[in-house]
């Protein structure tokens, strides 16, 4: 059973599950507190705007609204506060509100983040959003204009944009579907994982107020060589760690602060939301050279006109097939098929009509075919289908359907209705003791011998392998 917490048309169990992801992680957020002023982490601001972005049906006010009692519902309960929790956490909902506006205005979903101009859409939205939050937050706290205001304020700041730019990044790559198969990381991948560590662990012991920036080498590494997921979520977890050892002392950033006055804390987290941007952009921009590359395998592998496999792609799929599941053929059968006097198509009624010609051929040889067989533009006019663990008969009848789908209905070329028609050769192996590849490049050869066969013969006919014919080896 699948329950859906989160719909579009699911008023009742959306206001639901808003209400308790803000409250526990208010709660949580609340029990983070260390001896500053506001808590150390806030996460419930960054993963509701997370949460609003991904299901922007949530970016409504009655939504905004329940997060807000949920909010003063847990001071009330939690933390003691009276009427200084309703204002308050309306800064909260003012942070929330401008980052998802701003996110979904500018289309945020999944796949856009990957894209480099998306991804730092994330930086100038958190910003605004933590500078409006700060200042609505410091006046409700009763800070006034003043010495005691710039300390508070850079506080809301540096806590809320150095959340968000940690946890969106990872929150708005996250797949639905997400599964890491840790078989696949092996002890190589590991390297830049582990690099990040020893490099934060060297930036404890030498101290400094540049030794923030010590893991970028290695978060970059981690950029180039995991998905997007895995390195906004490496990148999250060594902001969370120098955030925790700056607190308690562990690494010394303390400068000169005469100039300003500034807590080593809002450095802190100010230093890290910068550094943050780096693995990110490297990340995206990996991840958008990936994707190139997959798009120019598909283009190679497929034929762009029909949308069929190319000759190429299908004997790149029978070699997946022969490493993934060698043998265990009991048998493999090749359909070759040629329209006929297709040269005088072209020649009649132009190359645009033989190329609608070859598109509709392939949609109904499709149709016909379905999930059965392999379907292939093999060259020119020439369509090639694959078929494993058919019998002869089936084949033969496979083929008469082919060809009665191309003869039943005729073709409009430029205003006349056109009859084509094809002829196909069949050639099968039974217990073929050669590989995929192998025995399909023979049958080929075998059916391009009936296809020959079937052309002499008048055209518009199936020819299959004879049984004195099929015996023999290929």
């Amino acid at each position: 059973m699948r329950i859906n917490l989160l719909g579009e048309n699911n008023n009742k169990a959306n206001a639901l599950t808003v209400f308790v992801v803000t409250a526990l992680f208010c709660f949580i957020g609340g029990h983070l507190r260390m001896p500053q002023e506001l808590s150390l982490f806030w996460p419930v601001n960054a993963l509701l705007a997370g949460m609003i972005v991904r299901f922007p049906f949530l970016h409504r006010s009655g939504i905004y609204l329940i997060s807000y009692l949920a909010m003063v519902l847990n001071d009330l309960v939690f933390s003691g506060w009276a009427s200084q929790s309703f204002t308050i956490n309306f800064a909260n909902i003012i942070f929330i509100f401008i980052v998802a506006s701003l996110l979904i205005k500018h289309s945020m979903p999944v796949v856009g983040l990957r894209r480099p101009g998306k991804a730092l859409q994330i930086f100038p939205a958190c910003l605004l959003g933590s500078l409006l939050s700060a200042t609505w937050g410091t006046l409700a706290e009763g800070a006034t204009i003043g010495e005691n205001f710039l300390p508070v304020w850079s506080d809301w700041v540096s806590e809320q944009f150095s959340t968000g730019v940690l946890l969106l990044p990872f929150l708005l790559t996250l797949p639905a579907r997400f599964s890491l198969h840790l078989s696949s990381y092996r002890l190589k991948k590991l390297l830049p994982a582990v690099a990040v560590m020893v490099s934060i662990i060297a930036a404890a012991l030498i101290d400094g107020a540049g030794s923030l920036t010590f893991p970028l080498p290695a978060l970059i590494w981690c950029a180039i060589v995991y998905p997007i997921t895995v390195t906004s979520l490496i990148t999250l977890i060594t902001g969370v760690t120098e955030i925790v050892l700056v607190v308690n002392g562990v690494m010394n950033i303390q400068g000169n602060d005469e100039l300003l006055a500034m807590s080593y804390l809002v450095s802190a987290r100010l230093g890290i939301a910068t550094v943050a941007i780096s693995p990110l952009i490297v990340a995206v921009s990996m991840d958008a050279i990936l994707q190139l590359n997959k798009q120019l395998a598909l283009r190679a592998n497929y034929d762009f006109l029909t949308r069929l496999l190319s000759r190429s792609g299908m004997y790149e799929q029978l070699r997946q097939m022969d490493d993934s599941a060698p043998g265990n053929l009991h048998s493999a059968g090749v359909m070759l098929v040629d329209i006929d006097y297709f040269k005088a198509i072209n020649d009649s009624f132009g190359h645009d009509s033989g190329d609608a010609v070859l598109e509709e051929i392939a949609s109904r040889m499709r149709s016909v075919i379905g999930d059965q067989g392999m379907l292939c533009r093999f060259g020119g006019e020439e369509f090639v289908v694959v078929f494993f663990n058919h019998e002869r008969a089936a084949l033969f009848q496979i083929a008469e359907q082919i060809r009665h789908a191309i003869i039943m209905r005729k073709f409009l070329l430029q205003g006349n209705t056109v009859g084509i028609t094809v002829s196909i050769g069949i050639a099968s192996k039974t217990r073929p003791e050669t590989n995929r590849v192998e025995t399909v490049n023979a049958l080929i050869s075998a059916a391009d011998k009936r296809l020959y066969h079937s052309k002499r013969n008048g055209r518009n006919q199936t020819s299959p392998l004879v049984e004195t014919e099929s015996e023999q080896p290929l």
